[in-house]
């Protein structure tokens, strides 16, 4: 959660939330209607950040983050979600699937966003955004949506701010800046998991925005820290948009995978 999002806004609807944003391009003044796909890595959505003397900006960017040491754009890899931590894994020579790193013990060795290559710079260094989506679309492989592609949105508003981070990549030969962000993710809430979906994005409150966008001063490992610690609940629906192809199946999780996958809740998170 989520390859894919819409945004749906009337004309400066983004800034009444953010006193004096600049909106440069005029994008937030025109209002959005728009479905952008990450995995496409060519289609553009609007995201929030604070410049260098602290203000709000509203900017149109690349969906799917390319790291500043790319030596081309699209990056080569899958980076329109960020996860917080996930299970090391490693490949192996002859087989088609990676495999989790175990420690000496045989416990699975977590990997934290502050040290994965595609997104630790950005991370690290605060390039800190809130993303306005009024729905997130995935593909469900297990529980009560299995089968289809659904649509999660706020019930009540007309969108969210979820958290991302984003990277200006500047082309070594022409110096042309592409402008990209990517959405963090964490464990799915309980009930974005009951719909069949094993991650789901990460919303803290409005007095907390602040402190996400001009935190620059805060280390990788005090970040994360804080989107845990303040990740609140949205109150989700959840809508069937279409079934997914004849097959399905295949790509399903075993009932131990399922059984495996952590479920956040704001109790287990304070």
């Amino acid at each position: 959660m989520c390859s894919i999002i819409s945004l749906q806004s009337s004309p400066r609807e983004i800034g009444r939330y953010f006193p004096q944003l600049r909106d440069p391009t005029g994008c937030d003044a025109k209002g959005f209607d728009l479905r952008a796909h990450g995995f496409l890595k060519k289609e553009r959505a609007p995201v929030v950040f604070a410049d260098e003397t602290g203000n709000c900006v509203v900017e149109e960017k690349y969906f799917s983050l390319c790291p500043a040491w790319s030596k081309q754009w699209p990056f080569a890899f899958e980076t329109y979600n960020a996860r917080l931590s996930r299970a090391k894994r490693t490949r192996v020579a002859g087989e088609k699937y990676s495999r989790p790193v175990l420690d000496e013990k045989g416990n699975a060795v977590e990997e934290f966003i502050f040290s994965v290559p595609s997104f630790r710079d950005a991370f690290n260094s605060g390039q800190t955004c809130l993303v306005p989506i009024s729905a997130a679309v995935e593909s469900c492989y297990f529980g009560l949506s299995a089968g289809h592609i659904v649509r999660f949105s706020p019930r009540e508003d007309s969108f969210l701010f979820a958290l991302g981070l984003y990277n200006d990549w500047v082309d070594p030969a022409s110096g042309e800046i592409i402008p990209t962000f990517t959405l963090l993710t964490d464990a799915p809430d309980r009930f974005v998991h009951s719909h069949g979906h094993d991650r789901g994005l990460i919303v803290i409150a409005q007095e907390e925005w602040q402190r996400w966008l001009s935190g620059r001063q805060m280390s990788g490992i005090q970040r994360l820290k804080f989107a845990r610690e303040k990740r609140i609940l949205p109150d989700w629906r959840c809508e069937s948009e279409r079934p997914l192809k004849a097959g399905w199946q295949r790509r399903a999780p075993t009932a131990a995978e399922i059984e495996d996958i952590q479920i956040w809740s704001p109790v287990a998170a304070v």
